[in-house]
């Protein structure tokens, strides 16, 4: 790798997406080994002057250059000079030292730095190096790589930029700081194995990214009035451990990523404090605090004992007055148990809530990363009592039992801890009662980004070029939960310009977009899709969003405002991509408008992320590969769920979106036209290069990203 031009290390998206790698505890690639060198150097090369900076590593048959980087001052703008010494490097990377050999020969044989201010009558320099490349050594520093005891390697920087100048003592000991923490990254990426100390991870991204490292050890003392004013479910969710106040509005934090503007952004969002001062603290250390600080109070686990002990025997009778102080800590234990379980559920990052009464139990279930995961079981006595509160809470009719209700709940009007969620609430009378589900709307949720989807590369780059087109229909398609509308959210986000007017109709509207012009539906006075839709074009849209396709009304108006010069996104409930053009001809649309309009369908689902910290590798032959029928070789490394404290044991920890893209090519608006089966446009779409969700999924299991029974379990073997 030769390095030529200076990039940020503040804000580097190589430098982030490398820290985010290190913080989970990934396995790193050589991509990883490159970037660490390469940001060693940027490191380095401006604070000590360097005309030129070698890094080499100590190998079998000697000592090899691991990388050659050159100043820009060398060259400056000369094309025909920087291709020299981009030769000059690409010679080096191909010349091994014997052991001992030169200057770094003896730094790495004695494994302590060594300054040569006069290079060309030192005895120990190499002199053929500069004849073979035709650089001119004045002066070098030449400090060892060493990791526990053991060299591997070393850096050297040559000449100190400056007619007449020489490297100094402090230009040795700024070097050998850096080649301290870079050698324990470029060991633990030639050695995977090796167990990460994060005390020495957090140094590292410490000194990369020029953060203050803080040792959150007992002589730190800790604001125990901030850490309860944010609140452990806020503290839990970001693992940002906030320090002090300097202003009203700032605050001071201690996280493992700087540059994880997600966590900062969710963190500033849901607590209002803009973030001033930030140290480095490893993830395991802030956890250790909110632990401490947090052992004894009162938790979800505890306010459920209080129930049971409450509700064990009694009657279940409950009237409003009774549920007392909607915030208070001293009020009811069951105002309490409303308030913990969706603080709980927020913590957990689960996605909804299930309160569900059955005989003799009131069975409280979380949804996290896709699975229904069993939480609480409350006395069934206290099942009217906490159903009546959460209607209180969403403003639904509490007398009324036989019928289904609508509502939503704003948290921050209910709870002290500055957690700013709404939660979509469906009540649902069954055979023990009334049944409870909330979806949790995170609205200090950041966009993500369309890169943190899970699309192939292939998908990635066909997708983006269709959000940009001018005009026409791209739909997204699967059942719900499947990603539909965070994917368009972000892909809303990537085209979001001041040129452009997007308006959106949602239902609910889940995300604020900044710059987006969104309407929520109320079906119940009129405002439908429909009429959403035919108000937009009345409102010089360029893009439209509108949240489902659900009938013939609202399908008709969108293609119309698809042909008529506008970009619109949708989604449909259809199994696969094929299938969305036969739905539409089922909903009367003319076959000759679908495939004039179509740009392209996207059929999704979200599969379980293997825990990074924790799962296993195995190997599978070629019987278990066979009934796949995918091109494997006669055996693949493969990896499974094992279960560790950070994934709460289940060995899987975020969701993957998995993705089958079919566009719109002449052979599929011909098929269109002529009222072809989903299946003859499924084949035509395969042939054309579309890759289905089978076997995207199973390529994201080869990558290690998922398990092969988890793909088994999402999709349906073709």
């Amino acid at each position: 790798m030769v390095v030529h031009a200076r990039r940020d290390v503040a804000s580097g998206s190589p430098l982030n997406a490398l820290l985010k790698r290190l913080v989970s505890k990934r396995a790193l690639t050589q991509a990883d080994f490159d970037t660490v060198i390469e940001l060693t150097i940027q490191r380095i090369v401006d604070a000590i002057e360097a005309e030129a900076i070698t890094v080499f590593l100590k190998e079998a048959d000697g000592i090899h250059f691991a990388n050659v980087y050159y100043s820009e001052t060398l060259y400056d703008k000369d094309a025909s000079l920087r291709e020299k010494f981009s030769a000059k490097a690409s010679a080096l990377r191909k010349v091994v030292l014997k052991p001992g050999q030169g200057i770094v020969g003896k730094a790495i044989e004695s494994g302590k730095p060594y300054l040569a201010l006069d290079a060309k009558n030192d005895p120990h320099f190499a002199a053929a190096i500069d004849k073979d490349t035709g650089f001119d050594t004045r002066s070098m520093i030449t400090v060892p790589l060493s990791v526990d005891g053991a060299v591997i390697g070393a850096i050297q920087a040559l000449n100190k930029r400056g007619e007449g100048k020489r490297f100094s003592e402090v230009d040795m000991e700024l070097l050998a700081e850096v080649a301290t923490y870079s050698g324990r990254m470029i060991q633990r990426i030639r050695k995977p194995d090796k167990p990460v100390d994060e005390k020495e991870m957090a140094l590292y991204i410490s000194r990369l990214t020029q953060t203050p490292l803080l040792v959150l050890d007992d002589r730190v003392e800790v604001d125990e009035n901030l850490l309860k004013l944010v609140g452990e479910p806020v503290l839990r969710r970001t693992m940002i451990l906030p320090l002090k106040k300097p202003t009203a509005d700032t605050i001071d934090v201690a996280i493992s990523n700087p540059l994880d503007i997600q966590r900062r952004d969710a963190f500033e969002q849901t607590t209002h404090f803009a973030i001033a001062k930030v140290f480095v603290s490893s993830d395991s250390e802030i956890k250790e605090v909110v632990d401490r600080f947090f052992k004894g109070k009162a938790d979800v686990s505890d306010v459920a004992a209080k129930v049971r002990e409450e509700y064990g025997s009694a009657i279940q009778t409950v009237e409003t007055a009774e549920l007392g102080d909607v915030s208070s800590e001293e009020s009811a234990p069951i105002v309490q148990m409303a308030s913990r379980i969706i603080e709980d559920a927020y913590a957990r990052r689960a996605s909804d809530i299930h309160i569900e009464p059955f005989e003799k139990e009131l069975l409280v279930r979380y949804r996290i990363d896709g699975s229904l995961i069993e939480k609480l079981r409350l006395p069934v006595t206290a099942s009217r009592a906490l159903i009546s509160r959460f209607k209180i809470m969403s403003e639904l009719d509490i007398s009324e039992r036989r019928l289904p209700q609508d509502g939503r709940i704003q948290f921050k009007r209910h709870t002290k801890t500055g957690i700013d969620i709404d939660l979509r609430v469906s009540t649902a009378p069954v055979s023990w009662g009334e049944k409870i589900v909330m979806r949790i709307l995170d609205k200090s949720g950041s966009i993500v980004s369309l890169n943190a989807m899970g699309f192939s590369e292939r998908n990635m780059a066909l997708y983006r070029e269709m959000i940009k087109k001018p005009y026409g229909m791209i739909l997204h398609v699967g059942p719900t939960g499947s990603g539909k509308t965070t994917t368009l959210y972000s892909a809303l986000s990537e085209i979001n310009t001041p040129d452009i007017n997007i308006q959106t109709a949602e239902d609910p509207i889940e995300y604020q977009l900044k710059g987006v012009n969104q309407m929520q539906m109320h079906a119940d006075i009129g405002l439908t899709f429909a009429r959403a839709l035919r108000c937009f074009l009345r409102q010089d849209p360029d893009v439209i969003l509108v949240g489902e396709i659900r009938d013939h009304e609202t399908a008709q108006i969108g293609i119309e405002a698809a042909l008529t010069g506008h970009l619109l996104f949708s989604t449909l409930h259809t199994n696969d991509a094929a299938g969305t053009v036969t739905r539409f001809i089922e909903m009367g649309i003319e076959p000759f408008l679908i495939s004039s309009s179509l740009l392209c369908v996207c059929a999704q689902r979200l599969m379980r992320r293997l825990c990074p910290k924790c799962k296993e590798s195995y190997t599978v032959g070629e019987k278990e590969i066979a009934p796949l029928g995918v091109d494997w070789g006669k055996e693949a490394k493969l990896f499974r769920p094992k279960g560790c404290g950070s994934c709460n044991g289940s060995g899987f920890k975020g969701r993957t979106g998995i993705h089958e893209l079919m566009t719109m090519n002449d052979e599929i608006k011909r098929l269109t036209n002529e009222k072809a089966t989903a299946d003859e446009i499924r084949k035509a779409a395969i042939k054309g290069g579309m890759t289905t969700l089978y076997l995207d999924a199973l390529e994201k299991v080869k990558l290690g990203i998922s398990s092969l029974d988890e793909a088994l379990m999402t999709v349906r073997k073709e």
